[in-house]
This record gives C-alpha cells, sequence and structure tokens, in this order.
C-alpha cells in the first residue's frame, strides 16, 4: 500500500494555501506578499529568540546583583551570643550601581523552623515561602531565587513583582538559618516594557517598509516582462517581424526574451511559408479548374459531336488526375509538416525499398523508353533502419518519377544503393540535360519547377519539397548535383546511428 495523499484521477493538484489566497492578485503583488512573509517570519523568529535572550541576560545580571547586594548584607549582620541579631547600618560600595532602589528591599533572617528572627522593612501581611529554600541550599546550592507574582500582600508595593533571593547565613552542611531579601523588578520590567514597545512599534515599520521595497523592486524586476507583454500584444499577422526586448542583464528574464524571439522566429518564418504555400497552392488549383470551366463552355457552345465529347471527357479526366495529384500532396505535405509525430515507423530494408520503387514506376519508364536498373553494394553492412515505410516509398518515387521525366527516350536511370557500417545511401542517377546551376538551390523549394520543366511533361513543384522534408524527418540528408558526364544525380543518406 502506498501512503500518502493520492490525487483523484481527473482532479487538479492540491493548491497551496498561499497560491489559493493570492490567485486573483497579479504577480507583482504575489512577490511582494511572498517576500514581506518570508521576511516578516524571519524578522519575528530572530527578534523572538533575540528578546528571550535578553531577558534571560537582564535576569541573570538583576540576579548577580542581588546575590552581591546578599552578600554585603549577610557580613553586616551581627548573631550575639544568645542568638539575637543586630543589623548595623549597611554600607554598600559606591561603585555599585544596584538595580533595585535599597530603601525598598525587604531583608528578614529566618529559622528552619519558621521562625522569623528579624526583619527590616514592611512586609505587610506576606509570609515569603521557605521550606524548598531550605531544602535546595541543604542540598548544596549557594543561593536560591525566585520571583514573586503575588504582590498584592505588600503594602505600598513599588513593582508588579519581586525577585527574592534565600541565602544561607551559617556555614554548617545543615543549614539552620538563612537571609532572604526580596526587591521590586522596577528597572528590569521597565527595560522589558520599553523593549516590547520597541518590537510592538519597530516589526510593524520594518514589515511596511519592506512590503512598499518588495512591490517597487518586485516592479522593477518585472519591468522587461512587462515590456515583453506589451510587445507581444502588439504583433499580429502583418507584424510578424517585430521582437520582444531583450534585457541587459544575465538572467532568466533575458532567457525568457531570447526563447519568446526564437519562437516568434519560426513562428514568422511558418506563417511566411504558409502563407507563400497557400498562394501557391491556390494558384495549381485553378488552373486545372479554370481548364474544365473552359472546357464545359466550349462545349455548350459547340456541336456535342461523339468525337468532341469524347475529346472532352479525356481532357476532363486529366485535369481531376491532376487535381488529384496536387490534393495528394498536399495531403503528404500536411502529414510531414506534423512532424515526428506523425511518423509510423517500423523496420525497413532500403534494397526492399528500392525494388518496390522500381516495380511501381517500371509502366512510367517504359511509356518514355528510359530503362532502370538497381545496383546494390556493401551487402555485409545489409541491416534495416527505422524509418516510415510509406514516407520514404514516397521519397523514392519522387526522385525517380523526375529521373524518369527529365530522361530523354532510350537512356538509363540507375539506382545505386551503398551499404556501410555508419551510414546507408541510395544514389539515382539520370542522362537527362542536367540543373542550372542558379536553380539548383532551389529545386527542394515548394512549387519550385525549372524553367524547361513543361517540356518534360505536367508537373506541380511538390515532390522534390516533399521528399526533402521526409528526410529531414528521419534525420537523412537528401541533395542533388550535376553529373560530369551529364545529367543528375541525387543523393539521400541515412545515418545508421539515427536508426540502429
Amino acid at each position: 500500500m502506498s501512503s500518502g495523499n493520492p490525487t483523484k484521477p481527473g482532479l487538479p493538484p492540491r493548491e497551496s494555501l498561499f497560491s489559493r489566497i493570492t490567485s486573483s492578485f497579479n504577480l507583482r503583488l504575489r512577490l511582494a506578499i511572498l517576500c514581506v512573509l518570508v521576511f516578516g517570519a524571519t524578522t519575528l523568529a530572530f527578534n523572538g529568540i533575540l528578546f528571550t535572550h535578553t531577558l534571560e541576560t537582564l535576569q541573570s545580571d538583576f540576579d548577580d546583583a542581588l546575590y552581591n547586594y546578599t552578600i554585603d548584607v549577610s557580613e553586616s549582620i551581627a548573631l550575639g551570643p544568645k542568638g539575637d541579631l543586630t543589623f548595623p547600618p549597611l554600607q554598600v560600595d559606591d561603585g555599585k550601581i544596584l538595580p533595585f532602589p535599597l530603601g525598598t528591599a525587604l531583608i528578614q533572617v529566618r529559622h528552619i523552623s519558621g521562625k522569623i528572627l528579624s526583619r527590616v522593612g514592611d512586609f505587610g501581611g506576606w509570609d515569603p515561602p521557605y521550606k524548598t529554600d531550605f531544602s535546595l541550599l541543604r542540598s548544596g546550592e549557594e543561593a536560591t531565587f525566585r520571583t514573586i507574582q503575588d504582590v498584592h500582600l505588600i503594602p505600598n508595593a513599588e513593582a508588579e513583582s519581586y525577585r527574592m533571593i534565600s541565602f544561607p547565613l551559617d556555614s554548617s552542611s545543615k543549614t539552620q538559618l538563612i537571609l532572604q531579601i526580596a526587591v521590586p523588578m522596577t528597572l528590569l520590567e521597565t527595560q522589558l516594557v520599553n523593549r516590547l514597545r520597541m518590537l510592538q512599534w519597530g516589526i510593524p515599520t520594518v514589515l511596511l517598509i519592506a512590503v512598499l521595497g518588495g512591490y517597487f523592486l518586485a516592479g522593477r524586476a518585472l519591468r522587461p516582462v512587462q515590456k515583453m507583454i506589451q510587445t507581444a500584444e502588439a504583433i499580429d499577422a502583418s507584424e510578424l517581424d517585430q521582437r520582444v526586448p531583450v534585457p541587459h542583464t544575465n538572467d532568466e528574464i533575458k532567457r525568457l526574451a531570447l526563447t519568446l524571439n526564437d519562437m516568434l522566429n519560426r513562428i514568422e518564418k511558418a506563417f511566411r511559408t504558409q502563407e507563400r504555400f497557400i498562394a501557391d497552392a491556390s494558384h495549381q488549383l485553378m488552373t486545372p479548374l479554370a481548364i474544365l470551366k473552359t472546357d464545359l463552355e466550349l462545349l455548350r457552345k459547340e456541336e456535342r459531336t461523339p468525337a468532341r465529347i469524347e475529346e472532352f471527357m479525356e481532357n476532363s479526366r486529366q485535369e481531376i488526375e491532376n487535381l488529384t495529384k496536387i490534393l495528394r500532396d498536399m495531403l503528404v505535405l500536411a502529414r510531414v509538416d506534423a512532424g515526428l509525430g506523425a511518423l509510423i515507423l517500423g523496420e525497413v530494408y532500403l534494397d526492399e525499398a528500392v525494388l518496390d520503387t522500381i516495380a511501381r514506376v517500371e509502366k512510367i519508364a517504359r511509356a518514355k523508353n528510359v530503362r532502370l536498373t538497381a545496383d546494390f553494394n556493401g551487402e555485409q553492412f545489409r541491416r534495416p533502419i527505422r524509418a516510415d515505410r510509406d514516407l520514404l516509398q514516397n521519397l523514392l518515387v519522387n526522385i525517380v518519377e523526375n529521373a524518369i521525366k527529365y530522361s530523354p527516350e532510350n537512356t538509363l536511370v540507375r539506382v545505386e544503393l551503398e551499404w556501410a557500417a555508419d551510414f546507408q545511401e541510395i544514389r539515382i542517377r539520370d542522362q537527362g540535360p542536367g540543373i542550372a546551376e542558379a536553380e539548383l538551390p532551389r529545386i527542394f523549394e515548394r512549387f519550385a519547377r525549372a524553367p524547361n520543366a513543361a517540356l518534360h511533361g505536367k508537373g506541380f513543384g511538390l515532390g522534390l519539397a516533399i521528399a526533402k522534408q521526409i528526410a529531414h524527418l528521419h534525420h537523412a540528408s537528401l541533395t542533388a548535383q550535376n553529373q560530369e558526364t551529364g545529367g543528375t544525380s541525387f543523393h539521400f543518406k541515412m545515418p545508421n546511428t539515427h536508426h540502429s
């Protein structure tokens, strides 16, 4: 069994109390509040510890002074031969500073039996405790201290509490007489009250300053983010070249700005490509439709002889095939543009893909009297690759069909496959006129066609663009170059490291 409080399926993750309370606040205010909470908790804890330490220090100093005063008093007490006690005038060193007024001290000597032998000061109805003190002193304590809170029995009490010390007067191991002195804690109470008052006013003042400072600093820190938001809100389809400002700091906000600008670069590129694609596709789709419309209008005006109807039907079939091919290519492009998520990967042997491709285009090659050959090299390195079989087949068919289309009659198109330890490469060579050097960089663009393409049959400039994108999705390269002996060679190369 698992422990804890698992979240039920379908429920959002549990939010913290702070998040629930401040969910309606903006980020600047939330940061300021969080800063104050952390700073306030730290300040309260620190001042609590400091106040406790101060209280203990003041109490210790007070007790030390009271103890020294008690020593002076004990040394001035004279014990007569009949047990009578005398208190000559107490002489206190002028250099001593005591935390209590001497005239308010209550002094008495008490026997272990409880009998009070002598008193100095007005005790009124107050009878100081003594039994526990005798026990502690007999156990070896030098003196005992206690704080007296019940001072209402003391006439004209000088403070809300008194501090009392019990001190042994005899040196025997079994103390018989103790000196008890109680003094008002007026000075100590005043010091504590002053410190508490300072904390009561000081901590809220400090927290208020922290709130204002945190809000101001949070605003300064988030100012670049606000500029990014304003710039991003102003960007629309007509201003895709705008970029969010990048701060000069080297922090996460700068990384955010750079990331947003990179994303905007990709969006702009994709948008421009999409615009161009839609414009080109619209143009390509309009051509067959315009031809069909023209043929229909002519047929309506002309005499509908069987020969004319047959001609119309043939022309319509060809234009519908053109429309079908354009739509099919555009669907393949849409799937390719979807990225890796649209791939259906499996093990594919390139020699089998080559043979399937030749079988598919054999009819087209025979119609042009073009021969197809396949050569395989490096069979000791033959191994499958991870690829989408349908897309890979589309790539090969597009390139071989392109080679056949530009090959003169009675020429040869060679398909060469080479296996190697690190890569697998397919080279498709034709004996056509080649490609003008100025056109080579553009042949893989969508709807790009060579100037003399119309002489070699109909096409729409999508096949090579699709092939290039398929190669990119498979971490492969697809390049074209003119051969020294004439014609063009296409090279499809795939590293084994990505698809082993």
